[in-house]
């Protein structure tokens, strides 16, 4: 493909001609799979187009890798990664369908599954360093133990990760570049791209950078002549060289300061979009409540942004606003819009670094306080971000700062590189050559990270030293082993494990970071407060109807521990109202005055903090506020709007499916079953009647309206001990295309076809042991489904050969007795059956590890190996021989080609049923 080609398919794909450094690196190395090590460009300058460029270059280019994982650390209110994915897929397509999956860890879409559901489909998926790191570690947060491997195997195989800002995750850019190593060429392994506007550090690897050099061929500040007009143009030169203008105040009172300049900058520049940037979320309030006191006309022309937002309100902030009294989200599309609308007046945001990367913000001017130099070239990137005009700058400094920190001595030596005197440190030629780079006229702060050679001219002497003491302090990294690796890919163990620790050092280092917890509340809690046991009632809810990003906050341990104090002492009757804490394997039930007298469980590695609905603490910004809890409740007042978000539409797996459902079901005296919300601010659905004369026919209403019982949960009993009161949880079911209910004759033919589509497009040959493991695997993985035991299970008469396969109604989970039909699958395989097992012993033991695994178990064993038509002898054999395959294999394909290997079938499995979207086997008893 030559240069025109691509530049209209990049056209047709982004609606945006192509920058000349996106040409290159199509032309010089997506093109010709030589892929950068790192791409360091400045900000502003359309990174994320990275996607359009690998997708583009797939066309050409076979061995480019099928799936791009794109990685950004902070949190925003806006994914515009994801934004533009979605377009790119919109104007992708082939005979009317999509050409590729889109998938987002984090945000609106809340992983809807498209990467994982057919590997053979391109995708992009969207995530963040701890639920990318995770999933790559085999022990995926917010994922069952089951989907673990599965996304191990994606993530790792066949994958381009391309890790932006990637100088805010040194600890995360270490463990890509170990797994690579540890890879071995296995497969296909991931690949890896670091895109960054800071980073002056490529040991010696393969870098992308802008071309500044006028006597290149491949100049990218060559002006362009308009085809059209003639006139010059290059949005490379307008943005590189974009005017900001810096000043510095010192004061004691800094909230204060910035206010006021904010007010001087609303004053002398009307109509501008003024940008204050401080460090926490308090401070955010802090400099929005000094804004109004100067002047209460204000209010409505201010907008919020943190990291600790709620997902919800952070989703929602950037959407066009329903009605005139939004005014947050009127406010927040000015700066979301490249293009400013003076006649909507002067507007301001306040932003900790939630707005720092990630974020397309588009402001005029900029306040802000003190902060590391990696962090003062991101905010700088938010400001007149295109270059049509001239923006103020103001740097607000602490007079005399006492810095307790590492990252207060950076946020003082960065703001020293912008004062007019020069350091005593430091030679003052040095200092000089370095603000030639730093700010001229136009400020391009930039330039010194991009331009290595500038960089690397300052080297000598001590200038290093002042960059780097300049810049946010790195954590301490940890080393990656195979013994960790090994401890982490055993996902079927479920219970802590010595030897095993959890992940989120080798993902974020280890720092004087303050320890975070994830808030969410859940009516669950007010309904099981009287549980004799509501862990274990708890315990498979929070497995079936997950926490889901939209309806979390996460923030500061500390904040969090006292926002507990201040309500229970307005309100000491919720001392004793319980509280769950949430960890990856483990949930605790505990009264809030117990946890406030003993928080450690707060300061652990990723708690998750489920408050009952009704203590409120959310105010309208989606911020944890005491102030938002009620004073003076009583017992008829209604429960918090909004808090209870877990089944918000338009965060299912599939963009057409109805959201999940929380229902009470209530049986009356006079014997009939009445449906009931779970709390006031979830209404029934209209399509569900009033009232039902057996349970049975509640659930098949339900049922017909297309959703899988995921859990029944009693509440409360008669007295004869039967559930009188029960909670209810309901998945919609996404593939409505097949029948719940399927023959296991029909089931292993749709698993057949899917099996042989996906060897067809992954190009297996027809010798190859991986091709003749998986079509053997699809033809025998469901055989251990005949079992009596199983068919009683899905109500189904196996006696008389009429074997179910899949069904949308089974008995309670006791039923089975410990029973795993993929472990009858290989008793009858390997026990005198006369199916004939494949005669190449590659094929033979991978075949067999297929079936083991296709959902989720075996890795390393069964917990229960359990098989009734066969001797204890006989099943403790076939469980051994299960450990030591598993075993063997990963030391042949290494640990993330064969969790890709063992996708194979579960992808065709998923693809031929139903519930594709389903946590786990629907019909499978167990839980975490």
């Amino acid at each position: 493909m030559d240069d025109q080609k691509f530049k209209s398919a990049f056209q047709n794909l982004t609606g945006y001609p192509p920058l000349r450094w996106q040409v290159r690196l199509f032309r010089d190395y997506f093109a010709k799979n030589e892929l950068p090590a790192v791409v360091n460009l400045p900000t502003g300058l359309g990174k994320t187009m990275v996607m359009a460029i690998w997708l583009i270059a797939r066309e050409v280019n076979k061995q480019l890798p099928r799936r791009l994982i794109y990685v950004v650390d902070r949190r925003t209110v806006i994914d515009q990664a994801t934004d533009w994915a979605c377009k790119l897929r919109a104007n992708s397509t082939a005979n009317g369908e999509a050409t590729i999956a889109i998938s987002t860890l984090r945000g609106q879409l809340a992983d809807n599954r498209e990467w994982s559901r057919d590997m053979s489909r391109p995708a992009i998926i969207i995530g963040t360093v701890d639920l990318v790191g995770s999933g790559l570690l085999f022990s995926g947060y917010r994922s069952s133990f089951k989907r673990r491997p599965l996304e191990a195997g994606l993530l790792g195989q066949d994958s381009l990760l391309v890790l932006d800002e990637a100088h805010l995750s040194k600890p995360f850019e270490k463990l890509i570049k170990s797994i690579s190593r540890f890879q071995n060429g296995h497969g296909s392994p991931m690949k890896v791209v670091r895109m960054s506007a800071t980073s002056g550090d490529s040991d010696g690897e393969l870098v992308f950078r802008l071309d500044t050099d006028p006597n290149s061929r491949t100049y990218d500040l060559q002006p362009d002549p308009d085809p059209d007009t003639g006139d010059e143009r290059n949005h490379i030169i307008t943005r590189f060289n974009a005017k900001k203008s810096l000043s510095t105040t010192t004061t004691d009172k800094v909230i204060d300061q910035l206010a006021t300049v904010a007010g001087e900058l609303e004053s002398s520049h009307p109509a501008s979009r003024i940008v204050i940037f401080v460090k926490t979320p308090k401070q955010v309030d802090d400099v929005r409540k000094a804004l109004i006191k100067k002047d209460n006309t204000r209010e409505p022309r201010i907008a919020q942004l943190t990291g600790t937002m709620r997902g919800l309100e952070r989703d929602t902030l950037v959407t066009q606003p329903d009605d005139p009294t939004q005014h947050a989200r009127a406010v927040m599309q000015r700066f979301v819009n490249p293009e400013n609308d003076p006649s909507l007046g002067e507007c301001f945001l306040i932003s900790t670094s939630a707005g720092e990367v990630g974020f397309d913000l588009n402001a005029d001017h900029m306040v802000c306080d003190e902060a590391p130099l990696d962090s003062m070239i991101q905010r700088l990137g938010r400001v007149n971000r295109r270059g049509l005009g001239e923006a103020e700058v103001h740097l607000i400094r602490q007079s005399d700062p006492k810095p307790k920190t590492d990252f207060d001595k950076a946020c003082i030596a960065a703001a020293d590189l912008f004062e007019t005197e020069l350091r005593e440190d430091v030679s003052p030629q040095a200092i000089a050559n370095l603000r030639v780079k730093l700010s001229p006229h136009t400020l391009q702060l930039d330039i010194l990270a991009v331009d290595d050679a500038a960089y690397a001219a300052h080297r000598e002497g001590r200038i290093s030293a002042v960059i780097r003491a300049a810049n946010t302090p790195v954590p301490t990294t940890v080393e990656l082993t195979d013994i960790l690796l090994d401890a982490w890919s055993m996902t079927s163990i479920t219970e802590k494990m010595p030897g095993r620790p959890d992940v989120a050092p080798w993902l974020r280092g280890i720092s004087e970071e303050v320890a975070q917890t994830t808030i969410v509340w859940r009516a669950e809690l007010d309904l099981l407060a009287d549980s004799p046991d509501a862990e274990m009632a708890l315990k498979p809810i929070f497995a079936k109807h997950r926490v889901r990003p939209h309806e979390s906050l996460t923030t500061n341990s500390k904040h969090v521990l006292q926002f507990l104090k201040d309500v229970v002492k307005d309100r000491p009757e919720l001392n004793e109202r319980p509280v769950a804490i949430k960890f990856t394997r483990d949930i605790f039930v505990k009264s809030l005055a117990d946890l406030i007298d003993n928080p450690g469980p707060l300061f652990a590695s990723d708690p998750t903090l489920i408050l009952p609905v009704n203590v409120g603490g959310l105010n309208e910004a989606g911020m944890l506020d005491s102030s938002a809890v009620s004073k003076t409740p009583s017992d008829n007042d209604p429960i918090p709007k909004r808090l209870d978000v877990a089944d918000q539409p338009g965060y299912e797996q599939r963009e057409d499916a109805t959201p999940r459902l929380r229902l009470i079901v209530h049986r009356t005296d006079e014997g009939n079953w009445v449906p009931e919300s779970i709390h006031a601010d979830v209404a029934i659905p209209e399509w569900l009647g009033p009232s039902y004369s057996t349970s049975t026919k509640l659930f098949d209403a339900l049922r017909k309206q297309r959703f899988r019982i995921r859990h029944v949960q009693p509440i409360e009993l008669d007295n004869e001990g039967s559930p009188k009161r029960s909670l209810v949880l309901l998945s919609p079911v996404a593939n409505k295309n097949v029948e719940e209910d399927q023959s296991l004759m029909e089931h292993v033919g749709a698993v057949e076809r899917e099996a042989e589509r996906i060897v067809k497009a992954l190009r297996l040959e027809e010798n190859d042991p991986i091709r003749t493991a998986l079509l053997f695997a699809a033809r025998w993985h469901d055989e251990g489904k005949k079992a009596p035991v199983w068919q009683r299970f899905v109500y189904a008469d196996g006696t008389t050969g009429q074997f179910k396969g899949k069904s949308s109604k089974t008995r309670g989970s006791k039923s089975l007795g410990g029973y795993r039909h993929e472990f009858g699958s290989l008793m009858y395989l390997t026990n005198g059956t006369d199916c004939e097992l494949p005669t190449d012993p590659d094929a033979r033991d991978l075949a067999l590890h297929l079936i083991a695994t296709h959902h989720g178990c075996a890795r390393p064993h069964f917990s229960t190996p359990l098989d009734r038509r066969y001797s204890t002898a006989d099943c403790n054999a076939v469980r051994a021989d299960t450990i030591r395959r598993f075993a063997s294999l990963q030391r042949k394909f290494g640990w993330w080609l064969l969790a890709w290997l063992e996708n194979l079938l579960r992808c065709a499995d998923s693809l031929a049923s139903a519930d594709q979207d389903s946590e786990d086997d629907p019909n499978d008893a167990s839980t975490e």
